[in-house]
């Protein structure tokens, strides 16, 4: 198990990130918010850039964090719509969406990076919930499929998040996609906070029994990439669940990394901090001494 962290968490400006992440202890990063837009979008000239960055910084990349199939509709009329402007994202419908997923996977190769991070399609503005449904789910499978063509051609791992804006907000959902199309090109993409924090009354109820404990356990085998955030719940709120520093929040760290070690994890652990620099540094480092703890112990 090793640490990773998402650049655009750290700075906006790459190379800040890169260096200040280098300066952490970090061997490997995560790319998402590029020069103004998201990695998949990027031409071959920025793809060169990125690479010689990365070589001058002696820094590994993660995973390609696409944001293919998050703002696609997937059904008709569905109406989707961005959660937060500073998260860049790709539009469009399905075809544009493979067509960027194309390049993410090139991407992907020009980079050494073996993985390329796809959505199980953001819930519509539009639709009343509860969405991850037996019917949502047999719409998000077709899709996927047609995407993890691509990635057997290209030779690219995909990795599916559980997103909380999504269809198919926890870990326990977004693995009934992978079990099903049982390809060696598809894997999860686990955040063990996104499910903590899943909106419940979108979730099908049979759902929403599972602990982070047992769901960590049911869909180990497939976990190949996991991110890394906390929250702390305050119900006075009107946005309850607020994005606090790693281990200051709700999550039972100490649980998932003794699991992760118990299981032979050997994969990133991926920091997706969402808080102020300061905290994020913090993050880091805090970060960075639980898996080197948990490595020794």
């Amino acid at each position: 198990m090793y640490t990773s962290v998402i650049t655009d968490q750290i700075d906006e400006d790459l190379e800040t990130a890169l260096r200040i992440a280098r300066l952490y202890g970090y061997t490997h990063v995560e790319l998402h918010n590029v020069f103004g837009k998201s990695i998949e979008e990027c031409s071959l000239k920025e793809i060169n850039t990125i690479r010689t960055l990365l070589n001058t910084y002696e820094l590994k990349v993660s995973c390609i964090a696409s944001t293919v199939f998050f703002l696609c509709p997937l059904m008709e009329n569905d109406k989707v719509s961005l959660f937060n402007p500073a998260f860049h994202a790709i539009e469009g419908d399905v075809p544009t969406h493979l067509r960027y997923l194309k390049n993410a996977c090139r991407i992907a190769k020009k980079l050494n990076c073996p993985r390329v991070r796809i959505f199980p399609f953001r819930f519509p503005d539009n639709r009343p919930p509860a969405y991850g449904t037996q019917e949502h789910i047999a719409l998000i499978m077709k899709n996927v499929r047609q995407a993890v063509q691509i990635a057997e051609e290209e030779h690219v791992t995909l990795v599916l998040e559980n997103c909380p804006y999504s269809h198919l907000p926890k870990g326990h959902m977004s693995i009934q996609i992978v079990k099903a199309i049982k390809s060696d090109y598809l894997k999860l993409l686990w955040d063990p906070a996104n499910s903590y924090r899943a909106y419940k009354e979108n979730v099908p109820a049979e759902y929403l029994t599972f602990s982070l404990e047992e769901e960590l356990h049911y869909i180990y085998p497939w976990i190949d990439h996991i991110h890394i955030k906390d929250y702390a719940y305050n119900a006075a709120l009107e946005k309850p669940f607020q994005h606090v520093a790693f281990d200051m929040g709700d999550i039972d760290f100490m649980m998932i990394f003794s699991n992760l070690r118990k299981y032979g994890y050997e994969n990133a652990v991926s920091l997706e901090a969402e808080t102020d620099y300061n905290e994020t540094l913090e993050s880091m480092k805090r970060m960075q001494d639980w898996v080197t703890l948990s490595d020794n112990t």
